[in-house]
């Protein structure tokens, strides 16, 4: 089988015991990987109510079809669990060397379930696996376990996925943190790493990826290249994700002091530009990948920076910046390196600071609450301070780490307003009111508000982005960024199918269509890989089988259409700025709700999978489930 091991890694911690199970070839053309994969195993394998955090829940790493084969965008891996910050859906993306080391080693993915009595890591190498000794590692940032990893095995080319002191001390939005900098971020993977005590797992693989055409496939590397530099990726290349900030400033579409405003006077100074010219010392790239995106910085001065742990990316540019008011560049590398170094979201760190700044301002938190710590608006060194206390869960920090929801019904005193985040997780730096389509995703999303769930409003304005062999064509493009239509909301149902498949084949959002590689190429790639030959619409069916199955997941945990909400606060109209005025009101959400469920074949009234649409999508499996629980 091409595209596939056909082996999976089941690892019981409790036990101490390692298994291999086979991954069938039906299996893979039904699920593919990453995404749908995980989802149908976490659909089959979890029951609902367990605790996050407890043994119960399980935690998979997996790559996908393309992994491995060496073009651009090829190199990610997907983390799927039971999220600790939300209780519903949890899973994140991260690139580097982990996902093709992995595949390069023989497993499609790894299934880790129980709990360590003691504190350990997983090493994988050619097929085989054992667990070692973790206790020394054990408390160490993520970086020295790297080292101290490839010192024991003696190969400096093993790839480590590690969790920090913030994912041991179970932060809620603890983050895995690869190779230094690359970072699976979202939905607390790494809290449900530290809660069954794996400090890390190192992988080395030395077997090639089989190709099922060499020749088409060799031939194909070059397009793909050029498409994707010609798309999103020169840019990228020159300034890495924080490029766009100034241009969401300027459109007033940059979140500025807690989403209070869109604009941010300091904006120049910490952008992708800024940071090309001042900070940068070099790139990183993914293996096979010639966007080379990921930003190396070096600082010497107030803040020392390690280059070996990269440097921000947009998101943290703006959540540790412009959302907190902080226009100082150094600060905001310095928060970028500890974030990696102890693994925790720098999304929900940013908007877990912002939200205690906003507390200080209107009298909830005092410095006697903070430590001493001003938490005034636009303090770099407070964010600096903030991000370590909540790491280790020292004294406020304590409470920020439950996450903005939680801190919220902690402290209270109409809080709630300005804790933004759905289904408990916090919102990435994209303005949803100068972004309906996103908002929409926000709303909906089934891990809740997430940035990579739709391809954002900017992309459908052009008639270059026209891909009528998915069903984006002229009826749905261009459209406006504010508009709030029946065609938007089928461009978004359209859009996070794809989403869903991208994340099935575990392939970079960055490089492909709409930002670059086209979906024809994409199919070549496919077949020339596989050996299997698709049509775009077939592979699209794996994206929607994808959201059906986290939805119904997601469902059993008792989220319904109520949970389909944004915070007030980026329901109100903008007070400023070109789209001063433009809100998301209550009642345009729900229609757009209602289309949405249509679109997607649920019911309107809980926003649930009908019988009739999981049958087309050959989900009896979650019939069965829901048939049994009384669900249908």
């Amino acid at each position: 089988m091409y595209g596939a091991t056909g082996r999976i890694l089941r690892v019981d911690l409790t036990n101490q015991r390692i298994s291999e199970e086979k991954l069938s070839e039906k299996d893979v053309r039904t699920y593919l990987g990453g995404k749908c994969l995980g989802a149908k195993i976490l659909f089959q394998e979890l029951e609902p109510g367990i605790d996050p955090l407890g043994p119960e829940n399980k935690l998979i790493f997996a790559a996908g079809p393309l992994t491995g084969a060496m073009f651009t965008g090829n190199a990610r891996y997907a983390v799927l669990t039971k999220s600790p910050l939300t209780g519903g859906w949890g899973e994140s993306y991260s690139g580097g060397y982990f996902g093709p080391e992995l595949k390069k080693a023989g497993f499609d993915a790894v299934i880790v379930e129980g709990r360590a009595d003691e504190p350990v890591y997983l090493w994988i190498r050619d097929g085989e696996a054992d667990l070692r000794d973790a206790r020394k590692l054990w408390g160490k940032f993520t970086g020295d376990v790297k080292k101290e990893i490839a010192r024991e095995v003696g190969d400096k080319k093993v790839s480590v996925a590690a969790i920090g002191p913030g994912g041991e001390n179970l932060v809620r939005y603890a983050c895995i943190i690869n190779d230094f900098h690359y970072a699976a971020g979202r939905c607390g993977v790494g809290a449900v790493m530290g809660s069954k005590k794996l400090k890390a797992i190192a992988v080395r693989g030395t077997s090639e990826v089989p190709i099922a055409d060499e020749k088409a496939f060799k031939n194909l590397l070059k397009r793909a290249a050029d498409e994707a530099m010609a798309g999103w990726g020169e840019s990228l290349f020159q300034y890495g994700t924080a490029g766009d900030l100034i241009s969401l400033h300027a459109s007033g579409r940059l979140p500025t002091k807690a989403f209070r405003k869109c604009t941010f006077e300091g904006a120049e100074k910490i952008t992708g530009e800024t940071l090309a010219k001042t900070i940068m010392r070099d790139r990183a790239t993914c293996p096979g990948c010639a966007v080379a995106h990921y930003r190396v910085v070096e600082v010497k001065g107030r803040y020392e920076v390690d280059p070996e742990y990269g440097g921000p990316e947009y998101e943290t540019c703006a959540s540790l910046g412009s959302l907190c008011m902080v226009d100082d560049l150094e600060a905001i590398s310095k928060g970028n390196e500890l974030c990696n170094k102890y693994s925790i979201d720098t999304i929900s760190t940013g908007v877990s600071i912002a939200f205690a700044m906003e507390c200080y301002e209107k009298g909830l938190l005092t410095k006697e609450d903070t430590g001493g710590i001003d938490l005034s608006w636009g303090n770099g060194d407070a964010v600096v301070q903030l991000i370590e206390k909540i790491a280790r869960r020292e004294g406020i920090g304590d409470i920020l780490a439950e996450g903005v929801k939680r801190a919220a019904e902690k402290i209270g005193k109409g809080s709630e307003e300005w804790a933004l985040h759905v289904k408990g997780m916090e919102l990435p730096m994209h303005e949803p009111r100068g972004k309906k389509g996103v908002g929409l995703s926000y709303a909906t999303g089934d891990r809740g508000a997430s940035h990579l769930q739709t391809y954002h409003d900017d992309a459908f304005q052009s008639e270059e982005n026209l891909a009528p062999e998915i069903g984006l064509d002229s009826t749905l493009i261009p459209q406006s960024i504010t508009e709030m239509t029946p065609r938007k909301v089928k461009a978004v149902k359209i859009s996070e199918d794809l989403m869903g498949l991208y994340n099935s084949l575990v392939v970079c959002r960055f490089t492909f269509y709409p930002a670059g590689i086209k979906i024809n190429t994409l199919m070549e790639i496919f077949k020339s890989v596989t050996g299997w030959d698709a049509s775009p619409k077939e592979l699209l069916l794996v994206g929607e089988r994808s959201f059906n199955l986290t939805r119904a997941f997601n469902a059993r945990e008792g989220f319904t259409r109520k949970d389909d909400v944004l915070p007030k606060r980026v329901m109100e109209p903008l007070s400023e700025g070109p789209l001063k005025g433009e809100g998301f009101p209550r009642d345009a959400l729900d229609k757009m709700l209602d289309l949405y469920y249509e679109y997607r074949g649920w019911d309107k009234e809980r926003g649930w999978p009908t019988r009739e649409k999981l049958k087309e999508l050959g989900l009896n499996m979650v019939i069965e489930d829901f048939e049994k629980r009384g669900l249908i």
